[in-house]
């Protein structure tokens, strides 16, 4: 089983431009109408936020991800995986998450610990339902929007992501640890026949071996 660590908006909203245009005259003595001025509006500025104030805006970010993904499934791909997880309901004879490596790995997902648009809630949850506060420390970045997520594992090692956001979700993160290279896209809903093999192939291959 793989365990895919971290997880992860602030989506600033983008000016749009305000055109005041010129209204033509009907007769033909009229005077031309003056071409339309464009004014740009200023970008918003993203104000930056306090540790504590990212980590609890990324929570909620985690907290929707996991939810969006237990209902609608969701499909993440990085350079040599594809890991599906689809709803309970579409679960294939009982289970419902699996990955893939090629050429021939298939494994099944067994924790949601293990899928990276929920692992981070489940970290959250975790340590609300103990009374302590979740150890994960978060960043956000006001220049591009992103979060980063820090979390040491002690002797499993530690894991350092950075995620970009979409729809308040978390959509892919790249690791900024130069000795573990990964990064992943994340996909909601829209599985696919080819998503769902996986997820089948893994099945059939573990209860073939039990």
């Amino acid at each position: 089983m793989i365990k895919l660590v971290g997880s992860k908006a602030v989506v600033a909203a983008i000016a749009l431009s305000v055109v005041a245009a010129g209204l033509s005259g009907c007769a033909s003595t009229a005077a031309p109408s003056a071409s339309p001025s464009i004014t740009a509006s200023p970008t918003p500025t993203v104000e930056p936020m306090t540790p504590a104030e990212a980590k609890a805006a990324y929570a909620k970010i985690a907290k929707l991800s996991c939810n969006t993904a237990q209902n609608e499934g969701v499909v993440e791909t990085g350079s040599d995986f594809t890991l599906v997880m689809v709803n309970k309901e579409d679960g294939y004879k009982d289970f419902s998450a699996a990955y893939f490596s090629p050429p021939s790995t298939y494994e099944l997902i067994w924790e949601l610990d293990g899928i990276t648009a929920c692992s981070d809630y489940y970290t959250f949850s975790m340590a609300e339902e103990a009374g302590q506060e979740a150890d994960i420390d978060v960043t956000f970045d006001e220049t591009d929007s992103t979060y980063t997520t820090f979390e040491d594992f002690g002797e499993f090692g530690t894991s350092n992501l950075k995620f970009q956001i979409q729809d308040g979700m978390l959509h892919s993160f790249e690791s900024l640890d130069p000795e573990n290279p990964r990064s992943s896209t994340i996909r909601y809903g829209n599985i696919t026949e080819e998503d769902r093999k996986i997820l089948e192939t893994a099945v059939d291959a573990y209860l073939a071996e039990r």
